[in-house]
């Protein structure tokens, strides 16, 4: 008689566990990812957003084409991700990662300098004798990089004090 008892006492905590668990998810499939999407695709240049799991850990991935204000678009999301990291997938050549590569160290030295206008004044030297059309934005957390050549663009978000809000950009 005891043992029954404690098998159906068992038997209905682990149907409870399995109905919350399951209503965890679907709750996260139906309704915060949707709801993510949805108010994603509000923001210019923004394709689609959705949160997953990598490595262990969340991330929210951003599809682009064709972004145009990077600063006010990464704000947008960044409250849309709440707290989650974001990635971009943009449409980069090898061209526009080699010419990102190389800016790194005028990005670097500015943050480490302070000195921005100087480093804004290099990239857009660098740029212009790659024949890339750039567009840097500052704010007080980030430096907003977007790269354009033709068809394809790059996008880089450089965080100035290593808050870990963006990860590194991938390729479509």
């Amino acid at each position: 008689m005891g043992k029954q008892r404690i098998l159906l006492i068992s038997l209905v905590g682990f149907l409870i566990f399995g109905l919350l668990l399951g209503g965890k998810i679907v709750y996260q499939k139906r309704w915060i990812d949707v709801t993510i999407l949805n108010q994603s695709q509000q923001i210019p240049g923004v394709v689609s957003a959705k949160t997953v799991k990598k490595n262990g850990h969340n991330e929210m991935d951003v599809l682009t084409n064709n972004m145009t204000n990077l600063r006010q678009s990464s704000l947008a999301l960044k409250k849309l991700a709440g707290g989650l990291p974001i990635r971009y997938f943009d449409r980069n050549n090898n061209a526009l990662k080699r010419l990102f590569d190389q800016m790194q160290f005028a990005f670097q030295e500015g943050i480490a300098r302070g000195n921005y206008i100087e480093m804004a004044e290099n990239v857009r030297t660098q740029a212009e004798k790659a024949g890339v059309q750039l567009e840097l934005e500052i704010d007080n957390d980030a430096i907003y990089v977007i790269l354009n050549q033709e068809n394809a663009q790059l996008l880089e978000v450089i965080e100035r004090h290593g808050q870990v809000n963006y990860l590194p950009t991938e390729k479509q």
